[in-house]
This record gives structure tokens, C-alpha cells and sequence, in this order.
């Protein structure tokens, strides 16, 4: 009989945010698909719904004592995708995902860092303890080459380094008549030309509240654009998203409710654009070549773009109208090329993002 392997899966999970959900759906489903003899074990901040939600065992990120446990009868740990090795968020949370890493080769298990970003990493202790505790850790995929010039400044010289891309893009989207639920459901008309837009709260966010409710109702008078505001981190999201609904006089619809990662890749394959902040957005936008004006508030964002050769792109930090207008109207004018350049990305990007579970498994086998 085939002996089970057991997988445990360290990542922000747990606190409904669309964008780690999905990384962390793709990977459950990736490991399932690839080999029904795998047990999977997720560490959540909500371990009920995770275990009800991906049918796998969940236990709480916190408990030290059930992590223990586990970490003695795994067969590997897997840092799971997203940007979970940055202190930009705080200290605290990186010193959290490096001491699971440490954990799982205090105890002698492999460890695979799972199509991460990496960084900003600025302060000296926090870099010094990402290169030692990287350097023990026996492969490192990653979602973008920026990520991989950083781990090299930092002093990361492990020999299993490689830029693969987002498990996200082995996802589906939800078809079109379960898209139309959502819409109903919503009060939101199927009305055409429909934009997209999903902010999140930052540094100066009275000026880009004010900048995107003037650039709404410019594109609004001058192209007939109607609006549709995505909370990716639910509720999180809402409050931005309804701010500048009030500040508007175009005609915009907030998605009001949570719903599942295949539900908004299916919302994002309705509209003709988005304009984002929210890296996973952009990723669910180009798994369906949607055009795309990203809004720069991290490098991940741009790192993401530049790996799309997509030059849509104004930064939160010092956005105006005029540019972000400019960059909108471009994008609007030569929308099928940038359908055709995302298609071709896509399919890159959706090849490479297989190769994650490839290596998992090999590593799993050794």
C-alpha cells in the first residue's frame, strides 16, 4: 500500500482576503489533483472555515503546541505563496513566517517556499534573519524576478532558486451565468462599458479618494464608463470603495457581499478594464487578459506589471487626475492589444505557475 505523505501549508490564511484565499485554493487544489495520497494540514486564523472551505485539516497559526504536533509527522512544510516575507505590514509578521521555517528544520523537514514575493525587507535584523534561516531551506519559487534580486542582495545563495509565477493562475473563473447571479443578486445592471476598480485603504488616501471620484466622473462624461468598486479584502474594502461611490457622480455599484476567488476572476472576465491597487486584482485580470492600470502603492505591484510588459501605471504616492486619465485612456484606445499582449503573458504565466507543484512533489518524493 502507498504510504501518505503529509503536507502542512504555512500562509495568511484565514483572514478573508481574496488574494491569499486563492494562492492558497490553487495550491491545495494543485497538491490534490497532482496526487490523491497527500494529507494537508493549514495553519489559519480561522480554522473551522479553512477546513470547510478547501476540505483540508486546519489548525490555529497560533497554537505553538498543535504546531508542534503536526511539525513532528510531516513529511513538508510549504511557505505558501503571497507576500509573506516583507516587513513593510510589520515586524512581527515576518518574525512569524521565518520562525515556522525554523520550526520545520529544527525538526528536520524540508521546507519549500512556495511562489512567494520577497520583501521590502528594510530593517538589519530582519534581513540578517531571512538569510540565514533561507539559506537551511531546500527550495525557493518564486512570483517575480524582483523577488529574486532581492533575496540575492540579502545574501540568499541557495542553489534551488527559481522565478516560476502566482499559483493563482492555475485557477477558473466562474462561468458567465453564475456571474449574472452575482449581478442580480447585487442590484448591479449588465450594462456595458463596465470598469473596474479595487483600492484599499494607504498613506494618503484623502487625495486618492478625491482623485479617483474626479477621474470617474471625467470618464463617466466623456465615454459613458459605468463603475464597479471590488472589496478584495472583505470587509476591509468596503469603506474606501464606498467613499468614493459617495464622492461620484457616475454611475457606480459596489459589490456588497464576500464572495469566492473563481466568483470575482468570473466578475473581473465581465468588465473591459480595471484600474487596481490590489496585486491579486491584477493577477485575476490577467488569468482573463481583462486590460489593465495598475496603481502602484508596493514594488510587488510594479514588479507584477513589469513581468506582463504592461506600462499602464500611476503611483498612489503621487497620483494626479491628469496622468491617471492619460494612462486610463490609453489603455481605452488600444484595448485589444493589451488583450492580445495578456493572453500571450497568460498562457507563460500560467505554464510556469504548474511548475510550483512539479517541484513541490519532487521534493516530496526525496
Amino acid at each position: 500500500m502507498k504510504k501518505r505523505r503529509r503536507v502542512l501549508i504555512s500562509g495568511y490564511y484565514g483572514f478573508n482576503n481574496s488574494g491569499d484565499d486563492a494562492i492558497l485554493k490553487a495550491i491545495v487544489k494543485d497538491f490534490k489533483r497532482s496526487n490523491k495520497d497527500i494529507d494537508i494540514v493549514v495553519l489559519s486564523n480561522n480554522p473551522s472555515s479553512t477546513q470547510k472551505t478547501y476540505d483540508v485539516k486546519a489548525i490555529n497559526r497560533f497554537n505553538i503546541i498543535d504546531i508542534l504536533l503536526e511539525m513532528r509527522n510531516i513529511d513538508m512544510l510549504v511557505s505558501g505563496g503571497g507576500s509573506l516575507l516583507q516587513d513593510v505590514t510589520s515586524t512581527r509578521s515576518i518574525i512569524y513566517y521565518l520562525f515556522i521555517i525554523f520550526l520545520a528544520k529544527l525538526f528536520r523537514k524540508p521546507v519549500m517556499i512556495y511562489a512567494n514575493g520577497i520583501g521590502p525587507i528594510n530593517k538589519r535584523l530582519n534581513r540578517f534573519l531571512t538569510k540565514i534561516i533561507l539559506n537551511k531551506v531546500d527550495m525557493i519559487t518564486l512570483r517575480d524576478s524582483n523577488s529574486k534580486e532581492t533575496l540575492k542582495n540579502i545574501g540568499v545563495n541557495i542553489d534551488n532558486i527559481f522565478v516560476t509565477a502566482d499559483p493563482v493562475f492555475t485557477l477558473e473563473a466562474s462561468n458567465e451565468k453564475r456571474v449574472k447571479e452575482i449581478f442580480i443578486k447585487e442590484g448591479i445592471p449588465q450594462c456595458k462599458p463596465l470598469i473596474g476598480l479595487a483600492v484599499r485603504e494607504w498613506k494618503n488616501s484623502e487625495k486618492l479618494k478625491e482623485t479617483l471620484a474626479k477621474t470617474l466622473d471625467f470618464l463617466s462624461n466623456n465615454y459613458g464608463m459605468k463603475f464597479l468598486l471590488i472589496p478584495m479584502h472583505y470587509p476591509e474594502d468596503l469603506k474606501i470603495s464606498q467613499e468614493i461611490k459617495e464622492n461620484t457622480n457616475a454611475d457606480c455599484y459596489i459589490l456588497k457581499n464576500s464572495y469566492n476567488v473563481e466568483d470575482i476572476m468570473g466578475i473581473i472576465k465581465y468588465l473591459d478594464m480595471i484600474i487596481a491597487m490590489r496585486l491579486h486584482s491584477l493577477i485575476y485580470a490577467a488569468t482573463q487578459a481583462v486590460p489593465m492600470v495598475g496603481l502602484i502603492y508596493d514594488p510587488k505591484v510594479e514588479g507584477f506589471l513589469d513581468m506582463l510588459n504592461v506600462d499602464a501605471r500611476c503611483y498612489v504616492d503621487s497620483i494626479e487626475m491628469v496622468d491617471l486619465c492619460t494612462q486610463i485612456e490609453k489603455v481605452w484606445r488600444k484595448k485589444s492589444e493589451y488583450n492580445k499582449l495578456l493572453i500571450q503573458a497568460k498562457n507563460i504565466l500560467e505554464r510556469k505557475a504548474k511548475d510550483n507543484i512539479s517541484m513541490a512533489l519532487e521534493l516530496l518524493k526525496k
